[in-house]
């Protein structure tokens, strides 16, 4: 592919992705929502090519291989669970879905149904799909398999040897992919806004309500887990990254705990408010535009 081709190939892929998040109708699924997706995938996407400079990556098939790979993840729905509430692994480690299908079709969808990938995690269904999708676009196919490949290892299983391990792992991209799905889920300022919707959401289903004071006191415990993720990390660049947003997350949590002393002020001016805006915004969360309107309208009305 020539330069000129490859920028609107890259250009096709993404209007593909995001038209097929937009063929699902439903809202919430266990940790996302319908905005959560696209969101996700572009700062996977960026994140991997700043992770890939650092790493000497690839940077087209970074490009590419972010931007696919999610595609099928809307077809998963809530963890399957036994009758003891344990989640349902299969030989590899990894849990097992729930199905939801979409309300209108495309490529992907028709693609998906033809591989009966049904029930198939979406990493592995992602890789199938997304690489007969690049070859329908014209990509070369020694490139959508080396998209392929590193599509399918971004979700890594609990349960491998380590021969599994360096086979699933040897392209730098694939490292590169895992780590930066990682960070961006678990880990840095989007990830606690991604905690405020989840734990929101899940709050008001079980008491009626959102509690921020309640929230507020469960932080600790939250960013306590997520230390475990930094030991997960594969490459050097991407574990410096996690620590530091780690560690941002930290100070940022120190900071809502010493707010509390003035909780009234600082629910109405202070970090406090900006979450307790967060909180009330969990029936269908956008990001995006939850930070415009702090930007355009939230602060400019507190400097009044």
């Amino acid at each position: 592919m020539t330069s000129q081709q490859t920028s609107d190939g890259l250009g096709r892929v993404h209007a593909l992705v995001r038209d097929t998040f937009g063929l699902w109708d439903v809202n919430r699924v266990g940790f996302s929502w319908r905005n959560y997706y696209l969101e996700h995938t572009l700062r996977v996407r960026n994140l991997c090519l700043r992770l890939g400079r650092e790493e000497g990556a690839d940077r087209r098939l970074l490009d590419v291989a972010a931007l696919l790979h999610d595609i099928t993840k809307r077809y998963d729905g809530g963890i399957l669970t036994d009758a003891n509430g344990k989640r349902i692994l299969d030989q590899f480690g990894f849990w097992r879905n729930e199905l939801v299908l979409p309300a209108r079709q495309n490529i992907v969808t028709r693609l998906y149904q033809h591989y009966d990938q049904f029930y198939e995690l979406h990493s592995l269904s992602g890789a199938k799909v997304g690489w007969s999708v690049l070859d329908l676009l014209g990509f070369s196919r020694e490139f959508s398999d080396a998209v392929a490949e590193v599509v399918g290892a971004h979700v890594k299983p609990d349960k491998l040897d380590g021969h599994w391990l360096a086979s699933a792992y040897r392209r730098p991209e694939s490292r590169i992919l895992c780590d930066a799905d990682t960070i961006d889920s678990n880990l840095g300022l989007v990830a606690f806004y991604r905690n405020v919707e989840i734990h929101t959401y899940h709050m008001v289903k079980r008491s009626g309500k959102a509690d921020l004071h309640a929230y507020v006191d469960s932080i600790p415990r939250w960013l306590q887990m997520k230390h475990d993720f930094l030991s997960k990390l594969m490459t050097d660049a991407g574990r410096r990254i996690g620590q530091e947003r780690q560690q941002r997350n930290l100070d940022f949590c120190r900071m809502m705990l010493a707010e509390k002393d003035n909780f009234d002020l600082n629910r109405q001016y202070g970090l406090l408010g900006v979450f307790d805006y967060f909180m009330s915004r969990y029936e269908d969360p956008n990001l995006d535009e939850e930070m415009r309107h702090l930007a355009e309208v939230w602060i400019p009305e507190r400097r009044r």
